[in-house]
């Protein structure tokens, strides 16, 4: 992160390129989802366009999507121990979290019935919270999510109650609770190893954007969803493509922000 934190130097000066050129994304919305390596098998349909006046969600204004309420069932009842001990929170909270975690009956029932009348962030019963992709464009046909990696080596694979959870799958699985009639679409943009010229994938990040879709991390990462569902979440994964290559595509400058350049 710091200098090189990838929302402010790949994700904000690279998507306000191409919204600055074209807001509603009709000359770059296709070439820029036709980029990713499963793209061709994937992309089988007409994305549309974005809405006039849509905001810009990346960088500060990152859109915050709720997690499904069934996750937050099925937590109550299945959550494993949190990945920080300060996570148990403190008094009350810890509690009654210990509780779930033990499988206690009384207190799974309890989690589920006030899981049906609110879902507020924080409070012990709410084991996911809000996810924020680092790109969220809504479309006339489809939501889209776009995970950006710049000096991380490995796709995010958990959260802090459920020790397998793709981040990918997470991002695409909050959207699709929201999707009404649209596809849910989800594209990884890693930096490629080396300068301007390194447009190709690595064998490395290859392999990541194929374990996001594996029957396991399907399974473990959705384990609320249907085998249907997890197939429609899983067919709408455009694979993953390079910082480089889309910068390339597009004209823009390598890199697109000079690192030396202070946060604002």
């Amino acid at each position: 992160m710091g200098i090189f934190d990838s929302s402010r130097t790949r994700v904000v000066p690279v998507f306000n390129h191409l919204a600055n050129a074209d807001p509603i994304g009709t000359t770059w919305l296709t070439p820029l989802l036709r980029l990713g390596s499963y793209s061709a098998q994937t992309l089988d349909f007409d994305p549309g366009h974005l809405s006039s006046g849509q905001p810009r969600w990346w960088g500060k204004n990152e859109r915050r999507l709720d997690p499904p309420r069934e996750l937050l069932y099925w937590l109550a009842a299945n959550a494993s121990e949190p990945s920080s001990d300060k996570m148990w929170g403190v008094d009350a909270t810890r509690e009654k979290r210990k509780k779930l975690v033990a499988r206690d009956p009384a207190t799974i029932a309890e989690a589920i019935r006030l899981l049906k009348t609110r879902t507020r962030p924080g409070v012990w019963y709410v084991l996911e919270g809000k996810s924020a992709p680092d790109v969220f464009i809504e479309t006339t046909n489809a939501l889209i999510v776009v995970e950006g990696k710049r000096t991380e080596r490995k796709a995010t694979g958990s959260t802090t109650w459920m020790p397998k959870r793709s981040q990918m799958l997470r991002h695409m699985d909050a959207a699709y609770e929201i999707r009404g009639a649209k596809r849910v679409l989800g594209l990884m943009v890693v930096e490629g190893d080396g300068g301007t010229g390194a447009v190709n994938v690595s064998p490395h990040w290859a392999n990541q954007a194929t374990q996001q879709i594996l029957a396991q991390t399907l399974t473990d990462s959705l384990p609320h969803r249907s085998v249907d569902e997890r197939s429609q979440i899983a067919t709408g994964f455009l694979g993953v493509t390079t910082w480089q290559r889309l910068c390339a595509a597009f004209s823009i400058e390598w890199p697109p922000m000079d690192d030396n350049i202070p946060s604002d």
